[in-house]
């Protein structure tokens, strides 16, 4: 209610304040004419001060600002890399092997002399059955999965974003309660320094009024400067994004840019279920146990050693004998093999509980902050409906301080009142707008095809 409410508080004053000078003589008049061109051009100021459509950047806009970060890139070289290794476990490590000797035979006998044997051999391990199939399988795993964590990777570079302009989003309201305080200490003092001109307020009463509005002022420049801080810190890691924004200050507005969000699902079992369909956390997770399920069978297959065959062709004695022969030699399955397999086991066994463990994690934390939303957004109206009310009371205690019929003391009382339940409201409804975003992003509505 900032531009509108500030209209109407210069309203009552100038209004309040010409029926008080009706009779007063020429130079009180003056003064209360300039009280009336600046509170007009003030208040004409502040309705052309247009609102954001909305406070989070859109897909395009969050696409741009992501796009050169090292993360991103890192991700991308990850995922090249995890296809290589998926390709390594197709081929398996099966590989060709050729093999060439020469010896010297020196007999004893001297009369027989000296030979060379001469040998040249190939051979290949062999992929038992079953094992090749398993092994492609496998590799379609480790693609999926590398596809999984990259999407996880950039889900989690929206989270830290939006942590990071969840932060300025509360630092420009700091800044707009910060201005409410000072433009209400603003008017109070200005009507403090009329009213001790005229003679009708004592000096330590307009020296009060004074320090409220260089405090309220102060605050201003230090939310101000802190908004700013903010604004440098993001402008460096995103310097795409446009930071000039404000925030809605009345019901209305913040009730429109509440629905012009996406609509929550109210049926908590479908809320659930697109979470685990689209949630990239249970994806990776899966993914990752079916990945160790394959490894398992693997292991388990392995117990089987593969053979390798190889064939030779040798000359012995200079030539004088010649061979040709084929060779397969099979290892014999030690008890490592054994453990191997059992570790495998569980370690599949390990990550499909921690897979039931996150999913649970994840749905409870959905149904609290669910509730919370929908709770929160029927105490949203009655919230500002009490600011409402204490804010016109605030506006009668200034009238009447204007009038002489308050003193500061309860018109500061009224109007500390009134700026408290405006922050409170507003920060309340910033909160429920953050809330919602951050169940649209985790429910794969909002930046979900980046």
């Amino acid at each position: 209610m900032g531009s509108e409410r500030g209209y109407f508080e210069r309203e009552l004053v100038i209004m309040s304040y010409l029926k008080y000078v009706k009779h007063r003589p020429i130079w009180h008049r003056l003064f209360v004419g300039m009280m009336v061109i600046y509170s007009v051009l003030a208040a004409r100021l502040e309705a052309q001060v247009g609102l954001p459509i909305d406070l989070i950047p859109n897909d395009a806009q969050l696409r741009l600002a992501l796009a050169k970060q090292p993360r991103l890139a890192a991700s991308e070289a990850r995922l090249q890399s995890q296809r290589q290794e998926a390709m390594l476990r197709r081929l398996g490590p099966y590989e060709t092997v050729i093999a060439v000797g020469q010896q010297y035979r020196r007999p004893r006998n001297l009369a027989e002399g000296s030979s060379s044997d001469t040998m040249i051999g190939i051979e290949r391990g062999l992929r038992l059955w079953g094992k090749e199939s398993l092994d492609k399988a496998w590799a379609d795993v480790i693609e999926a999965r590398a596809q999984a964590e990259q999407a996880l990777v950039v889900f989690e570079m929206h989270q830290q974003f939006f942590e990071s302009w969840r932060g300025f989003l509360r630092e420009l309201l700091a800044e707009e309660s910060a201005r409410r305080s000072a433009a209400s200490s603003e008017a109070l003092w200005l009507q403090a320094q009329a009213r001790r001109r005229l003679g009708d307020l004592a000096q330590i009463d307009e020296q009060t009024a004074k320090a409220e509005q260089l405090q309220a002022f102060a605050d201003l420049l230090e939310a101000s400067a802190k908004k700013s801080a903010k604004i440098e810190q993001l402008s460096r890691r995103y310097p795409s994004l446009n930071y000039d924004r404000r925030l809605p200050t009345n019901f209305g507005q913040w009730l429109e840019l509440l629905n012009n969000q996406f609509d929550l699902p109210r049926d908590v079992a479908l809320a659930e279920q697109l979470l685990i369909e689209r949630s990239p956390l249970v994806l990776a997770a899966r993914l990752q146990a079916q990945a160790f399920g394959l490894q398992a069978k693997r292991a388990d297959l392995d117990r089987r050693p593969d053979p390798t065959l190889g064939s030779y062709v040798s000359q012995e004695r200079s030539g004088a004998e010649r061979l040709i022969g084929v060779q397969l030699s099979i290892p014999i399955e030690g008890p490592q093999r054994a453990v191997s397999a059992r570790l495998a086991s569980q370690q599949t066994e390990e990550a499909l509980n921690l897979t039931e463990e996150l999913m649970l994690a994840l749905q409870s934390d959905l149904r609290a902050r669910l509730r919370s939303f929908h709770q929160g957004s029927e105490a949203l109206k009655h919230r500002w409906e009490a600011y409402r009310l204490q804010d016109e009371a605030a506006a009668r205690s200034l009238r009447g301080f204007s009038l002489g019929e308050r003193t500061l003391a309860e018109v500061l009382q009224a109007r500390r009142i009134a700026d408290t339940q405006y922050v409170q409201a507003l920060s309340q409804s910033l909160e429920l707008f953050l809330l919602k975003t951050s169940l649209e992003i985790d429910l794969g509505m909002r930046w979900f095809a980046m």
